[in-house]
């Protein structure tokens, strides 16, 4: 792979598309701009890819190293990463803008046939779901195990699955690692359905193999959530960033404006599902408490006609997450529109 900083390979000049077009957008207001890697990022990579702009009036450097820019001051530079902490200082003129990048390793002391996998415990933070919602947990232990969890007195086999390589993160292709990564461990995996609301507690993982037995309490507590008393949040951030998933790795969804409401029907760590399907950080909004699902009113209507098409407003009590608007159809009585999910709009 190629060392130098300004490497990138054709495909990752084209996955940059997306973020040059936000950076043109905010560069009027910030001199220097990082869009990628956020702060306390976590990777497993080797490398780590910066992509930022400043303005083109002078020098941007990343731990005291001077950094290449293309024209209009945008910069996409490689570093790489030891094992933990890695921390990065980016300087233009008197900015300055700190982040740390965590490197998680992939390679572990413990031998097959002993231990679980170290870190494949899930789930690893603590998780909300709703009320018969599957509730899945997984593990990384030896080939040929009998693996089970136990939780409020139930237990629940987990079943191998047949697969002997994983992908990386999205990120991966910024820096030439995204093959397959061979494990010599086996992934286990189970869900079980609960019947009681409220705290159920931390999972047991248990696993027997060679007639050797071992047991490891899970880091993440299960809560169960009443589909009838949800919490409603508001988005306080400008544009909230929505996600298929509840992590960085996931595509990105419609952003979500600052005021909108909407119900939480499932948490992972930090991070809120929302009713309509996608997840936020939990640090983009403010909790309104518990009350019931928000509606929305549409109270008039405004039309204007230009020459290449009428546009109607549709003024509404509450701003909600709306899905992709695919068709009208206009009526003499009514109006009928058709909404589908969310478009994905993915990162790289």
């Amino acid at each position: 792979m190629k060392s130098n900083l300004w490497g990138l390979t054709a495909l990752t000049i084209i996955a940059l598309g997306s973020y040059l077009g936000k950076m043109s957008r905010v560069i009027a207001q910030q001199a220097l701009y990082l869009a990628y890697p956020p702060n306390n990022h976590e990777t497993t990579a080797e490398q780590i890819f910066f992509i930022g702009t400043a303005s083109s009036d002078g020098e941007v450097l990343i731990n005291d190293q001077l950094i290449k820019r293309s024209q209009g001051g945008h910069f996409a530079p490689s570093f790489p990463l030891k094992v933990g902490a890695n921390q990065f200082i980016l300087r233009y003129k008197k900015e300055k803008i700190k982040i740390i990048v965590n490197r998680v390793s992939t390679v572990t002391n413990i031998s097959p046939g002993i231990a679980f996998l170290e870190n494949s415990l899930f789930p690893k933070q603590n998780i909300s779901r709703l009320l018969g919602e599957p509730v899945c947990f997984s593990a990384m232990a030896p080939p040929k195990a009998q693996v089970s969890v136990k939780i409020n007195n139930l237990i629940t086999p987990l079943f191998p699955e047949d697969i002997t390589f994983y992908l990386p993160d999205n990120s991966a292709v910024f820096i030439d690692k995204n093959q397959p990564i061979k494990s010599n461990f086996t992934k286990y995996r189970g869900c079980i359905s609960f019947a009681k609301i409220g705290q159920i507690g931390k999972p047991i993982f248990n696993f027997i193999v060679n007639k050797k037995n071992l047991s490891q309490l899970g880091s993440g507590t299960i809560e169960i959530l009443s589909p009838n008393q949800l919490e409603n949040i508001q988005v306080t951030a400008d544009l909230g960033v929505a996600r298929t998933g509840p992590s960085n790795d996931y595509s990105r969804l419609t952003p979500l404006p600052k005021g909108t409401i909407a119900g939480i029907t499932g948490k992972q760590g930090d991070w809120l599902r929302l009713d309509y399907g996608g997840w936020i950080k939990e640090n983009e909004t403010r909790s309104l408490g518990i009350s019931s699902p928000p509606k929305n009113l549409i109270k008039s209507i405004q039309s204007q006609v230009n020459e290449e098409a009428i546009n109607r407003e549709h003024p509404i009590f509450v701003i909600r997450q709306f899905n992709k608007v695919q068709a009208i159809r206009e009526e003499a009585s009514r109006i009928g529109l058709n909404v589908y999910p969310p478009s994905i709009n993915s990162d790289i």
